[in-house]
């Protein structure tokens, strides 16, 4: 028994099951809230008619129910999509529109005559068609006074009133749907059970919605019919039941070894979904201000506390973001763990930076980065994963680059995370005079790990390339490009150049096409920018979308250029899209 509730807790503090049961409590509370207003709408259009004509008061009831109903769409929406795109997000979608349906139906049915109460099957169909609305423009969705509308319902349902809602959403639609089947049951059965002299009369169903119409009652053969999907059910569960449990046991462990501590898992059911998540990789999108940040300020300071070195850690690093005030000394936050350190000058400022493995990590492998100087530690953002510094000079032993307002940027690389996957470079935002971290952030990858990083005038300048297309080249027989022998076919990759700067508040990435343009070796082929940006479609935004080209050089000593939409396919473009210069 012991080892069950063992289970049963580490199963409920686990970081999955919380983030699985957080959107639920938010639907659960969402839905009560909806079917208490809708009860309470029923008193209040029973009171109009008293005191209003009866046309002015349905008006206001039919009013009322549609505006209840795209609200409670909209709230449904935003839960289940959750804030961000995901491979899972149709799915999150359709299962939010099966709740809202059913919670539709329970909310505007009337149970004695199984159907839809008066002036509602309007704003049922409003409900439906504003969330079908949303899924396909979500961005209405997002207007400011929704998601803040939004966020305090989820305020409310991460407190004890949140269970207790979905408590109530749970039994209203479980009783429901039990009452449902067990009458559509009773009734099937009824031939059979009559039969078999169980009851003494047969049901009998009457519809008055139509005029002229009889009684109906069920037929024998449909008894038999619901009686054998009845056995049939019966009999697929007993045989499929071993194998469910002997699933769960094997998974138990699992979940128990995935569990955080107490008191990150507390941490968590506090902070719900208000925050992105409880982990270092969301602590540079937490907010600097405002209510999110006063609501998540004594949480952090509860956690900062735990026994875990992992959570005091994870404390700290949102604490130095959403604190102004926050001060940590290194020895009072790296109380056992050894801190290898790399110094750095900028500007007259010093300062270190600490490189820090999480407990259980790998050191050669998994690094958190953390500064520190006189005020602190601050976390840099970088971290964890398999990061690694970039060589600087002997003033800064990290590569560090000036940018606007007196900050610099430090970089950092990190390992690829799949096999034959590029490394990623990590820009990090320091202001050495304020004594804080700006901001971080992913700026690009590289397939050779070499980004080439140089200074500019207002920040940083690398080469951002993608990793190689696994195309085969071509010797000798290549066939031919504008009736010449094509000598030798390759598919290339473009480097592109890449720009930081540390622009109000936040690290500015902006492509650097004029760069690109003059490095590529493709002058000869691109007669000018323009020219060079419309054939591998460049973006102000994104950069250049096509990032591979063929080149080809042929026997009368020209060198030729097609734009590869995709690399992995090989053979020639037509004559047309060749670009070739000598």
């Amino acid at each position: 028994m012991e080892s069950y509730l063992a289970q049963a807790f580490a199963l409920w503090g686990s970081p999955d099951f919380q983030a699985w049961l957080s959107p639920l409590r938010t639907l659960g509370s969402i839905s009560a809230m909806f079917w208490m207003l809708a009860r309470l709408a029923n008193l209040l259009v029973a009171a109009l008619r008293r005191v209003l004509f009866e046309e002015i008061s349905t008006l206001l009831s039919i009013l009322y129910y549609l505006v209840l109903s795209s609200v409670y769409a909209a709230m449904i929406f935003n839960t289940a999509v959750q804030g961000q795109w995901h491979p899972s997000l149709l799915w999150r979608e359709v299962c939010g529109f099966g709740f809202m349906y059913v919670m539709l139906g329970v909310t505007f049915t009337d149970r004695r005559t199984r159907k839809l109460k008066p002036h509602t099957p309007v704003a049922f169909l409003f409900g439906v068609c504003a969330y079908l609305f949303l899924a396909r423009a979500p961005s209405f969705a997002r207007y400011p006074a929704l998601l803040e509308f939004h966020r305090v319902l989820e305020l409310f349902a991460s407190g004890g009133w949140g269970y207790l809602m979905t408590a109530l959403t749970a039994l209203v639609m479980l009783w429901s749907l039990f009452y449902m089947t067990v009458s559509g049951l009773a009734f099937g059965l009824s031939p059979l059970l009559y039969r078999l002299r169980i009851i003494k009369a047969l049901p009998v169903r009457f519809d008055f919605s139509k005029p002229g119409s009889r009684a109906a009652a069920p037929s024998l053969a449909r008894s038999w019919f619901l009686l054998t999907l009845l056995v049939g059910g019966a009999g697929l569960l007993a045989f499929l039941w071993p194998k469910v449990r002997a699933a769960g046991e094997a998974a138990a462990p699992a979940l128990q070894s995935r569990a955080q501590s107490p008191e990150a898992a507390a941490a968590a059911g506090k902070l719900g979904r208000v925050l992105p998540a409880v982990s270092f990789a969301a602590v540079s999108a937490l907010p600097r201000g405002g209510a999110i940040a006063d609501l998540a300020v004594p949480v952090f300071q509860g956690l900062l506390s735990a026994p875990g070195e992992a959570d005091r850690w994870l404390a700290a690093a949102a604490l130095d973001r959403l604190d102004p005030g926050f001060r940590i000394s290194e020895g009072e936050l790296f109380r056992s763990a050894t801190v290898a350190a790399l110094s750095c000058s900028w500007k007259r400022w010093p300062f270190r930076v600490l490189m820090v493995s999480l407990p259980g990590d790998e050191p050669e492998k998994t690094r958190t980065y953390w500064i520190a100087d006189d005020r602190g530690v601050h976390f840099t953002g970088v971290g964890p994963g398999e990061l690694s510094e970039v060589a600087g000079s002997t003033v800064c032993a990290v590569a560090a680059y000036g940018s606007g307002s007196g900050s610099l940027l430090l970089g950092f690389t990190e390992a690829p995370q799949t096999l034959g996957g590029a490394v990623q470079l990590w820009l990090s935002a320091y202001d050495p005079e304020h004594r804080e971290v700006i901001a971080a952030a992913r700026a690009g990858s590289n397939a050779s790990g070499d980004f080439a990083l140089s200074s500019a005038r207002s920040g940083v300048i690398w080469t951002d390339a993608p990793v190689s297309s696994a195309a085969a080249g071509c010797l000798r027989d290549c066939g031919k490009i504008l009736g010449v022998q094509v000598l030798s076919l390759a598919t290339e990759s473009l480097a592109e150049y890449r720009g930081a700067m540390v622009e109000d508040g936040a690290i500015k990435i902006v492509p650097l096409p004029d760069r690109t343009y003059e490095r590529s070796g493709l002058k000869q082929n691109y007669k000018s920018l323009p020219a060079f940006e419309q054939a591998f479609h460049f973006d102000p935004v994104a950069g250049f979308l096509n990032r591979w080209y063929r080149l080809a050089r042929l026997a009368d000593g020209q060198t030729c250029v097609s734009v590869a939409l995709d690399p992995a396919l090989p053979g020639l473009e037509e004559a047309a899209a060749w670009a070739c210069g000598r």
